[in-house]
């Protein structure tokens, strides 16, 4: 895909989903099969699925005889197929870092990161048997992405259980998942990519939690935050108090852009918002997948179209969304290579206006995506990208 420097370009586009899985999820069993309806074609709407990551849901469940194990099956499993990249699926309760670091050492083209899921594991990333994988991951410059959970009361609208004076009852909330555990974690590997997945799951208010954290990493620089926006407008949960489930990426992206914050002085750091579906579980399996798959995508560029702040900006801040942010976290040399290659036809146009608009690209590489240009990771499969 060419990235163009000059002009936002119109949304009929490769995508790349970041939050995939194979293995078994509540009495299923998902396989390559299962995602390749959504990559094999067009979607009904043109778009094209590039590129899936995926992970192993077995191998962070810890259901292998080692993490080297299960995350190796699951690549003979993938068939050394371009349109896939994997996460390696982490068990830091009973698992092994060295695990990981075979996995890494023998293949070390196959793997983008490393994939965590707290809740499963019933262990809070603040414990200390996550240390040697976070630092495996800060040595190689990896990405972590870690399911969050948000507890929700079904039979009060979807909203937190609460006390009588409308705070918290924190004896309810999830000990392992939460976005500010995510977060306290992160805090001590300050330059590696934790990605909280579902952007918090649940529902509005559970929403509005992970914003809040990944806005105030972004303002005290604490931490290199990133979140994906699977599940966020699941079609279950219909809108609370007038809100719409979707109306909350829309919300992020205006937080991250600064819109409306005169206090706001980050610059636009929207980069660190991703799409992901965590395909093929639940509703994207069977008959109707691809057409809730498409549904899904469309909704999404909906929103941010119909909002006045972003829709000036739609196109651009969709193909980030679906595309450049990803991959410019995920497979940074290859993002590079293309801005390189957009400022050099820039300055090739001649006049002013093209070396400003190739220095403008050139500078992005500094600061887009917490650094991902400078710091080349070393494990990343750029294969068809």
């Amino acid at each position: 895909m060419h990235i163009t420097a000059i002009k936002n370009i119109s949304f009929g586009i490769n995508i790349i989903d970041m939050h995939t899985h194979i293995g078994g999820h509540q009495n299923a069993s998902y396989t390559k099969n299962d995602l390749d309806v959504f990559v094999r074609n067009p979607l009904p709407n043109d778009d094209v699925v590039e590129k899936m990551i995926v992970s192993d849901m077995d191998s962070f469940k810890g259901e292998h005889t080692t993490e080297y194990a299960g995350n190796k099956a699951a690549l003979n499993a993938l068939k050394n197929d371009n349109a896939y990249s994997l996460m390696a699926g982490c068990s830091p309760k009973n698992g092994n870092v060295q695990e990981i670091e075979k996995l890494f050492t023998e293949f070390p083209n196959d793997f983008v990161g490393l994939k965590f899921h707290p809740n499963d594991q019933k262990l809070a990333p603040t414990h200390q048997k996550y240390q040697p994988y976070f630092e495996f991951a800060q040595r190689n410059n990896l990405p972590c992405l870690f399911h969050t959970q948000v507890p929700f009361d079904s039979s009060k609208g979807g909203a937190l259980f609460r006390l009588p004076d409308g705070s918290i009852d924190k004896s309810k909330l999830n000990p392992f998942s939460e976005p500010e555990i995510i977060y306290q974690a992160a805090k001590k590997y300050k330059d590696t990519p934790f990605i909280m997945a579902h952007l918090g799951s649940g529902w509005n208010e559970s929403h509005d939690r992970a914003i809040d954290v990944l806005v105030e990493s972004v303002r005290k620089g604490d931490a290199n935050l990133y979140a994906d926006i699977s599940w966020v407008d699941i079609d279950s949960k219909p809108p609370v108090n007038g809100h719409s489930p979707k109306d909350h990426i829309v919300k992020v992206i205006k937080k991250l852009k600064g819109i409306g914050d005169s206090d706001w002085n980050k610059g636009d750091q929207s980069f660190r918002i991703m799409f992901g579906t965590d395909a093929p579980i639940s509703r994207f399996k069977g008959d109707s997948a691809v057409e809730k798959y498409t549904k899904f995508v469309e909704d999404i560029k909906a929103a941010i179209r119909a909002d006045v702040d972003l829709a000036k900006d739609a196109d651009k801040i969709i193909e980030d969304i679906f595309y450049n942010n990803a991959k410019k976290l995920f497979y940074p040399a290859k993002a590079a290579d293309a801005a390189q290659s957009a400022a050099k036809a820039a300055e090739k146009s001649g006049g002013n206006t093209g070396k400003i608009v190739a220095g403008v690209i050139l500078g992005a590489l500094a600061i887009i995506g917490g650094g991902a240009y400078i710091s080349k990771q070393k494990n990343n499969n750029e294969k068809n990208l």
